[in-house]
C-alpha cells in the first residue's frame, strides 16, 4: 500500500467517531484550513501498515503548549505524530 492510499483516523479523546476534516481543522488551530485534510493526515504517522487510530491531545496538554502543535498518540501502535 502506498503513502497515498493510507488514510489515518483521529479521534478525541474517548469518542467512537473520527474527527471530520472540519473538526480538525478547528482542533489544529488556525495554521490548517478544512481543505488541508485529508491530505495532512494521510501517509505512515505511525507503525499500523493500514493507517493509525490517533487519539489528540488535550490543548492544555504541556507538550502541546510547548510545541504549538496538537499532538496525537495512535490507540493501535502507540506512535507519535502531529496534526
Amino acid at each position: 500500500m502506498s503513502n497515498a492510499t493510507i488514510i489515518n483516523k483521529v479521534f478525541i479523546k474517548g469518542a467512537d467517531e473520527p474527527l471530520t476534516p472540519k473538526q480538525l481543522a478547528v482542533e489544529a488551530g488556525l495554521h490548517f484550513n478544512e481543505s488541508d485534510y485529508p491530505a495532512r493526515i494521510s501517509g505512515r504517522h505511525c507503525y499500523c501498515a493500514d493507517g493509525g487510530e490517533f487519539v489528540l491531545l488535550p490543548e492544555d496538554d504541556p507538550d502541546v503548549i510547548a510545541g504549538e502543535k496538537r499532538y496525537m498518540q495512535c490507540r493501535v501502535c502507540g506512535g507519535w505524530s502531529h496534526l
